[in-house]
């Protein structure tokens, strides 16, 4: 079984199917559930931040639009 997200998945996402969006929420719990330790102790607040930043950025995420580096300095 593989450990990664299919293409498929990431794309329905991206578009706002619910289901796919549950899918990946599901995938990254455990590592939400890590970040989400502040001093040794769970921390509800920022779980929630977490997540819907995972949100936002998968509706946010562009397919294809490699990006620019050398504009860098």
């Amino acid at each position: 079984m593989s450990k990664l997200l299919s293409y498929e998945i990431i794309v329905k996402a991206h578009e706002g199917d619910p289901d796919a969006v549950n899918a990946v929420l599901q995938h990254y719990t455990g590592y939400i559930r890590y970040c989400s330790r502040i001093y040794g102790y769970y921390n509800k607040d920022m779980e929630d931040a977490i997540t819907s930043r995972l949100i936002e950025s998968l509706l946010k995420f562009r397919f294809g639009c490699p990006p620019d580096y050398s504009k860098t300095e």
